[in-house]
């Protein structure tokens, strides 16, 4: 059964289905990254106690459901489902930020977490108008 969009949406505007396929492919990495070479994004990271895997492994997870949440939201082209799932990841990036401020300050993670949730903050914006229109 094919998802179909109601007959009265005409579905999500080309530039945030552009920005979805973008955070689909680089949440990907990143699940990818987090799971299995935490190395890549943190230098001194290892998987070598059960903690660390379970801190990774547990990130890679999360991050894995919120790229499938994009998926089915843009493969659906449900403008409705891509909001909601852009709302819960800004809530999500910005506590990382937070996170990362306490234990690290400003960092070149917190900054790019910031970059992002700026971005998903448009794309909310740009869903809410086109949807309110």
């Amino acid at each position: 059964m094919a998802f179909q969009t109601p007959s009265n949406e005409v579905g999500i505007p080309s530039s945030v289905k552009i920005f979805t396929w973008v955070l689909i492919g680089a949440g990907s990495f990143f699940f990818y990254v987090y799971t299995f070479k935490p190395s890549l994004s943190f230098p001194n990271a290892t998987l070598e106690t059960y903690s660390a895997q379970m801190g990774f492994a547990s990130t890679g997870v999360r991050i894995l459901g919120s790229v499938l949440a994009l998926l089915v939201s843009v493969v659906a082209n449900n403008p409705r489902w891509l909001f909601i799932t852009l709302v819960s990841r800004v809530f999500i990036e910005l506590g990382d930020v937070v996170v990362g401020m306490v234990l690290d300050g400003v960092t070149t993670n917190t900054l790019a977490l910031i970059i992002l949730a700026s971005v998903e903050i448009w794309a909310v914006l740009n869903l809410w108008k086109y949807q309110n229109t």
